[in-house]
């Protein structure tokens, strides 16, 4: 029985020593209080959970700021310009990015219900949306995806957490934090798993993100080099369609916000992402959304066309660039 204590005592303390390691540095910055997530000054950081980033961001200030118009959407919509977007809402508007990684509507909706049971306004909404979002219906798993505590009511706490600790001892992460947080170095091999060296501009009122770098790159012809353009790969001439993905649990989530817009008398508009794969949203898809939402909210930029047909247009096959956005903008607010 004593040699069996003392096993466990020596498989159990290394992984102990880790956990306190890992509450005491917090990487993921989820366990300790933070006045901001980002450092616009630092080159290098540990990848965040923007769900957690942008929530947590809007629990610390909602009741000072009184947001009251509100951009939702994955990656693709932090280039709506809160700037660009009040030359069409009210000036006095308190615009807030809501966006988070790999969004769903389901993260959407829990957003959304989130911030109306606090009692705060939905004035304005753009809801920038594509096939892949409206597809996920779920929460997903994964330390970057998960969504965060606040929007389930706590009821995924366990799981939230769970997700971090699973990347934190995991091979591929932790022997290139540790090594990085000992010497200061960077190693090759440790910014796809550990590191992100993007660099942004970065303003905690708004939640807004600008890679401004990037864009500077690009006016200078230094941004689309040969190596780059091998992601922008060829695309089909004859229109293709995603699948239909708005199914009966998509239905709910969507007449969920349907209902919450309605009884705020929301000013929303819905775009729908011209990413640069041309797939075209599945008609049964759009019939859905205009049906439920009107004709007139409802905006198609997907599918081939002239911002998806100009490779400039996006930073690789994935992210359009802030260009797209006030061009979509100033036709959906000005036709």
């Amino acid at each position: 029985m004593k040699k069996l204590l003392i096993l466990f005592l020596k498989f159990i303390t290394p992984l102990l020593v880790v956990l306190l390691f890992y509450v005491w540095k917090d990487p993921f910055k989820v366990i300790w209080h933070y006045d901001s997530f980002y450092d616009s000054e630092k080159k290098i950081s540990f990848p965040l959970n923007k769900d957690y980033v942008s929530t947590t961001t809007y629990e610390n200030q909602y009741k000072t700021e009184h947001y009251d118009s509100f951009i939702f959407g994955n990656s693709r919509s932090i280039i709506y310009g809160i700037d660009e977007w009040k030359k069409y809402i009210p000036v006095e508007s308190k615009a807030y990015h809501f966006d988070a990684s790999a969004e769903t509507i389901y993260g959407i909706c829990k957003k959304i219900e989130y911030i109306d049971s606090k009692g705060e306004k939905l004035n304005n909404v753009l809801l920038i949306v594509d096939h892949m979002i409206l597809n996920r219906a779920e929460s997903l798993d994964g330390h970057l995806f998960v969504i965060s505590p606040q929007l389930t009511s706590y009821e995924n706490t366990a799981n939230f957490h769970l997700q971090f600790l699973k990347t934190f001892y995991n091979y591929k992460f932790f022997p290139g934090y540790i090594e990085y947080t000992i010497t200061g170095k960077i190693k090759p091999y440790m910014t796809k798993a550990t590191l992100d060296e993007e660099h942004f501009l970065y303003d905690k009122r708004t939640n807004e993100m600008r890679y401004t770098i990037v864009d500077k790159e690009i006016e200078e012809g230094k941004f689309y080099t040969p190596e780059r353009m091998k992601v922008f790969y060829k695309r089909d001439t004859v229109q293709n369609y995603a699948p239909q993905v708005i199914k009966e649990r998509q239905k709910e989530l969507l007449n969920t916000i349907a209902t919450i817009f309605k009884k705020q008398g929301t000013n929303y508009k819905i775009i729908i992402n011209p990413l640069y794969d041309q797939k075209k949203l599945n008609e049964d898809d759009i019939a859905y959304l205009i049906k439920l939402f009107g004709k007139e909210t409802v905006y198609d930029f997907s599918g081939i066309n002239d911002i998806t047909n100009d490779y400039r247009n996006y930073y690789e096959s994935s992210h359009y660039r802030p260009q797209v956005a006030k061009k979509i903008m100033k036709e959906i607010y000005t036709q």
